[in-house]
């Protein structure tokens, strides 16, 4: 028996015996729409919600492409952050450098009553190698239990992005020949879930693509949330399946303690250095615009949307994506602090001080969180009754930032006054 590490598994062998597990879980997709923060936040919140099972099985696209430095990036990661072994699959994204990395990606996992084959279909091919290695696997390693993983899913009722029939007669006449069937088939490619009872001795289609890539809509589905699927065994030895929804986000378990200072604090001083170079960068440009320098207040615009992208990327860093009634009660509590005290007491400070400049500066922004704080209690609401805010259309003041709306383009803005061509329509 092979005694599996945590993290990659590297598969020199293709038969991979190993002690009788109890579950496994199984992600799909993790990397097609590239692997910034917010992606790997949601990959690594789900590979820890997942070490509660033996081993990881990833169905493949775990980068967005075959350059070197995405698998090495990737490999890295995900040694570093599962607490479980992880087996992967090859994808249609995972070209290049994918044997350097992941090893054969044809290979098979028995323990003594199940059977996991793990096949490279991600050029949509059964090619003769692969096809011998199934037709051998099925001879040698009888089990009770087998389950078939795939990254491209066999044809089925839901989705029509799938193999071809003649590939997929290849992979059943094998199952055939050997009088042996899977109870599951697991397949990727498709960013969201399903389930299909194929047409083939019983076996149960489940499709998972949900590990980071953004959800798709598939004719039909509900569109899932970002989710794993756990295969276990339950109590009078039977195979099953539950699909997990990623609990973090769904929960409201979204404090911002991923990690332990100081590694916390660097996250967040770096999150705020981001916000305000992107800021003064934004500023910057716009004064090079004035100035009739239009090239230049491109760059300063460029980079002032990188630096939020960076931004970005230390804020999902330090915590889980957000649902909607987090950041409605959130948004709530900041605005309301702001009007009743942050803003007021400053306003105060200024006026008392005879600071005519911070005065009208702290006040009026002050007015303008107060617009924002009824905005977001109105949303509160509709949200409490499961329904969209009124489709409204908004105005942003470019000289004081009130937000504001109506179905006429204002004349002025009614906190500072702003002619109608510093008002902007949103």
């Amino acid at each position: 028996m092979i005694k599996l590490k945590k993290g990659i598994q590297k598969i020199q062998r293709q038969i991979i015996e190993i002690d009788d597990f109890l579950s496994f879980s199984v992600m799909g997709d993790p990397g097609c729409d590239g692997l910034g923060a917010e992606i790997l936040s949601i990959f690594l919140e789900l590979l820890n919600e997942a070490s509660e099972t033996d081993f990881t099985l990833v169905l493949g696209d775990v980068v967005p492409f075959g350059l070197k430095h995405f698998y090495s990036n990737m490999a890295d990661f995900m040694n570093m952050s599962s607490a479980i072994p992880v087996f992967m699959l090859r994808g249609n994204h995972d070209t290049g450098y994918y044997r350097d990395f992941f090893g054969n990606p044809d290979y098979a996992i028995a323990d003594g009553r199940t059977l996991i084959v793990a096949l490279d279909d991600a050029e949509r091919k059964i090619s003769e190698q692969t096809l011998e290695f199934l037709n051998y696997v099925l001879e040698k390693y009888p089990r009770p239990n087998i389950v078939l993983s795939m990254h491209i899913p066999p044809p089925n009722r839901v989705s029509t992005n799938s193999l071809a029939p003649g590939e997929w007669a290849k992979i059943t006449g094998a199952f055939r020949k050997n009088k042996k069937f899977p109870a599951y088939i697991l397949a990727g490619h498709i960013h969201s879930y399903f389930e299909d009872a194929l047409d083939f001795e019983g076996a149960k289609l489940v499709m998972t693509g949900g590990a980071g890539a953004r959800v798709e809509d598939v004719p039909e589905i509900q569109t899932p949330f970002y989710h794993w699927v756990k295969m276990y065994y339950d109590k009078s030895g039977k195979l099953c399946h539950e699909r997990k929804e990623l609990v973090a986000a769904q929960k409201g378990e979204n404090a911002e303690n991923r990690f332990a200072a100081p590694m916390n604090e660097m996250l967040l001083e770096s999150f705020i250095n981001e916000c305000t170079a992107h800021v003064k960068y934004k500023l910057r440009s716009e004064n090079a615009k004035r100035r009739g320098f239009e090239n230049l207040a491109k760059l300063f615009s460029a980079v002032a949307d990188a630096e939020f992208y960076h931004a970005r990327n230390f804020y999902f860093s330090l915590k889980n994506p957000e649902t909607l009634e987090e950041a409605v009660s959130e948004s709530i509590k900041n605005e309301r602090h702001e009007t009743e005290e942050y803003y007021k007491e400053k306003a105060e400070y200024a006026g008392d001080s005879k600071l005519g400049l911070p005065f009208y500066a702290f006040s009026d922004t002050g007015k303008v969180e107060r617009i924002h704080l009824d905005l977001f209690e109105k949303a509160r609401e509709a949200l409490n009754e499961d329904r969209d805010i009124e489709a409204l259309q908004y105005y942003s003041c470019t000289s004081c930032g009130n937000t504001f709306w109506g179905e006429k383009h204002p004349v002025n803005c009614p906190i500072c006054g702003a002619p109608s061509d510093k008002i902007l329509a949103l």
